[in-house]
């Protein structure tokens, strides 16, 4: 049986919330990560601005982005989660290590409170605070705060460049180049100056593009030469009356305020695009677009991530869309991320479900799980993994952070065994056998049992796992909530020690 939270977790929780909620209210500049990372009972919503009690609200996803095989994802909660591929460390969860790729979410470090995210390219993210500081991360670099961005309310990312739309409608945009060799492109935020009014802006490669709120279209480049500033935007006199714009490989699609999509190719000849749909989004990537109804449908067309055109019938009461190099997203009005398309990576947000790596049919992708050792946050590049009987935790990394050790026992290469130990009590896990050893001393003599665990242990991501009930046998207090995304570890004994 889960135990529940103790209540000086809770209260602590609260505390730091409040302190959190209280300096954003009267417009004072405060990171949550320069705080405490206390078990939360209070969680900021990013899409709205509100807070709400977590009890009784489960967390959900409120805005999705695809990239080049792997997914970034914003929580309800102001956290920024990521999955799929991280061969060149694009996930950004470790400036060092990286694994092949990973289905469960990783939570993105230090970065909390976020209102806006953008990715794009092989670890080129950016991210807006609440407080209006941009950050960015990936490519092997942790979140770094962009220097002279302040107010900003929306940010994009590309190969070239990157953008903020500031709250004054104004636009920024600057060189933060992904990999070391790159540095000497790198160029600090300037505004470009022309620009005012701006409700939406987008690019590729080197072309960026701003919608202003009297409906107009405006374009210019980013050079990727050092020392040279963006051209002069002009105006894209074709297009009027629009709301936003995607750009494609070979044209620039825009939608106008009665929900109709417009089609300008590369000549500047402007063509209706499937008109017999009511449409409020698009995106697109290599070759293909998705298109998002006013009611909640998904359509698809050009090169798509599965081959077939059309409506993707198994999506319904669809909020947001996102399309990555090779895998589609969309996000549901429960705040559900679905993925489908190439799964080579688990881009999709689960393991592939055909020969070849491939999703066909919509995946649930899983929330993302918080764990807190001893009232605060833990932070790995490791995730728990959610499974069908259980909560896989990276065995190792608990360990260390709780004091207690973790050992690999092997017989000329091959292991044997691992074993988990905490203030006199061990337990002896085997390689693919859910039966385990107890061992710990009582009084004056030593006591064994076998345990019995849901599942034996296990690898993911590049690291080796043990089902939670594991570290519940050592005696720590543990809690599994999953519609709050959140698992806590506690050792009950130093806890009534330090309230004595």
């Amino acid at each position: 049986m889960l135990a529940n939270l103790s209540l000086r977790t809770l209260a602590t929780g609260t505390l730091i919330t409040s302190i959190v909620l209280a300096a954003l209210t009267d417009g004072s500049q405060v990171l949550a990560a320069d705080l405490p990372h206390t078990t939360p009972t209070a969680t900021y919503d990013a899409k709205t601005g509100s807070t709400f009690n977590q009890s009784t609200s489960p967390l959900h996803y409120t805005a999705i982005k695809g990239a080049n095989h792997y997914t970034v994802a914003l929580r309800s909660d102001g956290s920024v989660w990521t999955w799929g591929r991280n061969l060149f460390g694009e996930l950004g969860v470790s400036e060092n290590i990286r694994y092949r790729h990973t289905y469960s979410p990783i939570r993105i470090p230090k970065l909390d409170n976020v209102i806006a995210i953008s990715a794009s390219g092989s670890g080129n993210n950016a991210a807006v605070r609440a407080d209006g500081t941009v950050w960015e991360w990936g490519g092997g670099r942790m979140p770094t705060q962009v220097k002279g961005i302040t107010n900003a309310k929306e940010v994009i990312t590309d190969a070239y460049s990157s953008a903020a739309l500031l709250r004054n409608g104004t636009v920024w945009t600057w060189k933060s180049p992904v990999y070391s060799s790159d540095v000497e492109l790198t160029r600090k935020p300037q505004v470009i100056s022309s620009l005012t009014n701006i409700i939406q802006i987008a690019a590729s490669g080197q072309d960026l593009y701003a919608v202003k709120k009297d409906g107009s279209v405006w374009k210019w480049t980013e050079s990727n030469q050092p020392g040279t500033s963006p051209s002069v935007p002009t105006k894209v006199k074709q297009l009027s009356q629009i709301t936003s714009v995607t750009p494609t490989e070979t044209s620039l699609l825009a939608l106008d305020k009665n929900g109709k999509v417009w089609r300008l190719d590369d000549t500047g000849k402007k063509t209706s695009y499937h008109h017999e749909l009511d449409v409020k989004k698009i995106d697109a990537n290599s070759g293909y677009i998705l298109l998002l109804t006013i009611d909640g449908a998904v359509y698809t067309y050009g090169r798509t991530v599965t081959g077939k055109e059309g409506k993707v019938n198994q999506l319904s009461n669809i909020t947001d869309i996102a399309a990555g190099y090779s895998h589609s997203l969309a996000l549901s009005t429960e705040g559900s991320v679905w993925g489908w398309g190439a799964d080579k990576y688990q881009e999709a947000g689960a393991p592939a479900t055909s020969s070849g790596g491939m999703v066909y049919k919509p995946v649930q992708a899983p929330l993302g799980t918080d764990v807190y050792l001893n009232g605060e946050r833990f932070e790995s590049m490791y995730g728990a993994v959610v499974t069908s009987q259980t909560v896989q935790l990276p065995a190792k990394e608990i360990a260390t952070a709780i004091g207690a050790r973790f050992d690999v026992r092997k017989t000329q290469g091959t292991i044997d065994s691992y074993i988990l130990n905490y203030k006199g009590r061990t337990i002896t896990l085997y390689p693919n056998m859910t039966l385990a050893k107890l061992t710990y001393d009582e009084v004056t003599t030593v006591q064994q049992e076998e345990i019995s665990l849901p599942e034996p242990i296990n690898n993911y991501t590049g690291a080796t796992t043990v089902p939670y009930e594991a570290f519940e046998a050592l005696g720590l207090q543990v809690s599994w909530e999953a519609t709050r995304g959140m698992m806590t570890i506690e050792d009950t004994e130093n806890i009534n020690t330090n309230e004595q």
